[in-house]
């Protein structure tokens, strides 16, 4: 009689111990390793959860910033959904007049370097209007149902002292996407009575957000500081480094007129991340950015920080760049002085 009773206690106790213990393996969920095209809101529609609880319990800062072998805790998601996540659908897109390999990457929400990989693009400046396009990871059904590109609706005349960047940023547009529309080789050489189409379908990344507050950033080429104020209150104050002899940074007031996760240098073979494009120099835009890095990975400059090293760039650090990234918006004034 005892014996049964202490069985029939044991028996008890370990079910408690399941019913505990379920909704704890449960709220701990499942591990996912990225795969390449893959983005946070697809991975956590296939898991039947939410972006923002992936955010969460991964401490994610920027919903965009995940890459390929990533792992990611699912919250919440049941082990006998870890391998059975939504397969995404490629869907296919054919390049339209005008049309960058940035700006169709942000339209399907992948990445420029993913876009390239899965067409076996070395050069991601050289597509061609007509050219198929696989976009990894993007929905086919849902691509489908996106607008095709509509035909430019608006035309602006050039008054004296305008610029390429000051337009785009009253329409609306990206200064790349004027440029492309109107065959504008170098968009810094533009004349008074010029008409320009302004494409009504140009890409717009998170460029065209309104304007957080008073922001500016100034730029000192002899101290290699770069800081960013509100107004006259300092916000931040990095270490920076500008262009070495014979690529110097212009010097001067100019605003930000491009704003892209990623650039491709094709001049140099490198991607540049959180570009911030802020004048014309020639044919290239001269901008600010993150560590560049190869196509393999392999990272460019990295311990080179507080040194003249860059082609006429501003460089600063991966979080200091990812910092400006986010806060930073078409239109903000950036000083460059000695």
């Amino acid at each position: 009689m005892f014996n049964k009773q202490r069985l029939t206690r044991a028996l008890i106790l370990a079910a408690l111990l399941m019913a505990v213990a379920s909704p704890i393996a449960l709220a701990q969920g499942v591990t996912h390793t990225v795969k390449t095209g893959e983005t946070l809101s697809g991975i956590a529609q296939g898991y039947g959860v939410s972006q923002q609880a992936i955010i969460d319990a991964n401490g994610i800062g920027n919903a965009s910033l995940i890459y390929t072998g990533q792992r990611l805790v699912i919250p919440g998601a049941a082990e006998d959904t870890a391998s059975q996540p939504a397969a995404p659908v490629n869907a296919e897109h054919v390049v339209s007049a005008g049309e960058t390999l940035a700006s169709i990457a942000i339209r399907y929400g992948v990445s420029m370097q993913a876009l390239a990989e899965a067409n076996a693009i070395s050069d991601p400046s050289r597509i061609v209007t007509g050219q198929r396009l696989t976009i990894p990871g993007a929905d086919a059904a849902a691509a489908a149902e996106m607008p095709a590109a509509a035909p430019a609706i608006s035309e602006y005349v050039v008054k004296s002292g305008d610029s390429l960047a000051q337009i785009a940023s009253e329409y609306g547009v990206t200064v790349m996407a004027i440029a492309a529309a109107n065959g504008i080789e170098n968009p810094s050489q533009i004349r008074a009575g010029q008409r320009l189409v302004i494409p009504t379908n140009a890409p717009a990344p998170a460029a065209q957000a309104a304007p957080q507050g008073n922001l500016q950033m100034t730029v000192s080429i002899g101290q290699q500081r770069c800081k960013v104020y509100r107004g006259e209150q300092l916000l931040y104050n990095w270490v920076c480094s500008t262009g070495r002899a014979g690529s110097g940074t212009k010097t001067g007031t100019f605003y930000v007129q491009s704003k892209y996760r990623e650039a491709w240098g094709s001049r140099w073979g490198f991607y540049m991340p959180y570009w911030l494009g802020i004048y014309w120099a020639g044919g290239s835009e001269n901008g600010i950015h993150g560590l560049p890095y190869q196509p393999g990975g392999y990272p460019i400059w990295a311990n080179s920080l507080g040194t003249p090293v860059t082609f006429g760039c501003v460089l600063l650090g991966a979080n200091e760049s990812a910092t400006l990234w986010d806060m930073a918006y078409i239109g903000m004034p950036v000083v460059i002085t000695y």
